[in-house]
């Protein structure tokens, strides 16, 4: 090889590992969205559509939304697949959940709280036959619920409490049904309609409270949990990729309130997006203390 041959293959050497080092060396926010963990849950598609919307038009920052049930979604933002979750419920819900992953993930802050899980009833059953979770083994109020308690997703936390409930208070003869929210709304809608007896395993906030008059069971064994918070949670490399969006997360605050206006209007426009927009576009206040840098 000749020595001018020699330095054009040196050049050559040269440009190309300059040009993969300086791939390597871009900021992951430039090659991707925030991927942000989502579930068809009303107070979940509630805060991710604020946070989407606040993010996109305030920051720049694009968001992809991943459909995961909540099991998925820790495993998810542990291992990194997943950048970040907003609905954290703790200390019982996702008790479990966080044990196992909370030394690989990053604990953002809390988003808000008073929170709470538990099983319902409608207004016009009589709180003398049924108040709570205890009375369910009477076979009168049994019978008036066909050994039913309907219940929603199978991997949820609300149903592993439910799951221990049903232990903790002995009901035999009970089937919990594993569901959806929809299917649990659907339960629900079904019997007011009728003023036909049904339980549920419900949460606050959620838009159906405005809806239907309904009722939480006393839960004097305390199996269902009580208030909880609602934490942010994000990957390890998250603060890194998105800084600006780390930011706003530290400071991103609601009120249990707030979850349930947009919760309300995005059920009855079946838009959450344009149910969030409405929400951050009407609290300039809010917006501005998120974005405190």
């Amino acid at each position: 090889m000749t020595k001018n041959a020699f330095r054009s293959l040196l050049a050559t050497i040269t440009m190309a590992t300059a040009f993969v080092l300086g791939t390597a060396a871009k900021p992951a926010n430039a090659v991707g969205p925030l991927n942000m963990a989502v579930t068809d849950w009303a107070d979940v598609l509630a805060t991710v559509n604020i946070a989407k919307y606040v993010l996109e038009t305030k920051l720049n920052q694009p968001v992809k939304f991943t459909n995961a049930d909540i099991g998925m979604q820790y495993q998810g933002v542990a291992r990194g697949d997943l950048d970040i979750l907003l609905s954290g419920w703790l200390p019982v819900t996702h008790a479990v959940y966080y044990a196992k992953y909370k030394d690989q993930m990053d604990d953002v802050g809390v988003l808000y709280t008073g929170g709470r899980n538990g099983w319902a009833v409608p207004a016009y059953i009589p709180e003398s036959e049924l108040s709570s979770i205890a009375d369910l083994n009477k076979p009168g109020v049994r019978s008036k619920l066909n050994g039913t308690i309907q219940g929603i997703g199978p991997g949820s936390g609300l149903m592993q409490a439910s799951e221990k409930a049903v232990k903790a208070y002995d009901l035999n003869g009970y089937n919990l049904q594993s569901s959806s929210e929809a299917g649990m709304l659907a339960s629900i809608s079904r019997a007011c309609q009728s003023k036909q007896w049904v339980v549920a395993t419900v949460w606050s906030p959620h838009w159906f409270w405005q809806k239907w008059q309904m009722r939480y069971l006393k839960d004097p064994k305390g199996t269902l949990g009580g208030e909880e918070q609602i934490h942010v949670f994000a990957s390890r490399q998250f603060a890194t990729r998105f800084p600006r969006a780390d930011v706003f997360f530290k400071h991103f605050k609601l009120t249990l309130a707030d979850v349930e206006a947009v919760e309300f209007d995005g059920n009855n426009s079946n838009d959450y997006a344009a149910a969030a927009k409405k929400f951050v576009d009407g609290h300039p206040e809010k917006v501005q203390a998120w974005l405190t840098q």
